[in-house]
């Protein structure tokens, strides 16, 4: 099974960021731990500037935006 990741897309890494943060947070309700709603607020948001801050840098891009030979003559 190969999966499709772009490395460079920012809404990949939203997307896996916060499908991480919801398992690490059932995961730990599941052990009994509990996770206040105000702290998973804080990590969820915690990533957002993360990757706001590599997007900014030009380090994660948006790749669904055509450029240069790819845009369609009209």
């Amino acid at each position: 099974m190969k999966i499709n990741f772009n490395v460079k897309s920012a809404k990949a890494w939203a997307a896996l960021g916060s499908a991480v943060i919801g398992a690490c947070v059932s995961i730990l309700a599941a052990l009994g731990i509990v996770v206040k709603p105000t702290d998973s607020t804080t990590l969820y948001s915690t990533v957002t500037a993360v990757l706001s801050l590599l997007a900014a840098a030009g380090i994660l891009t948006d790749t669904n935006k055509p450029t240069g030979d790819d845009q369609s003559a009209k």
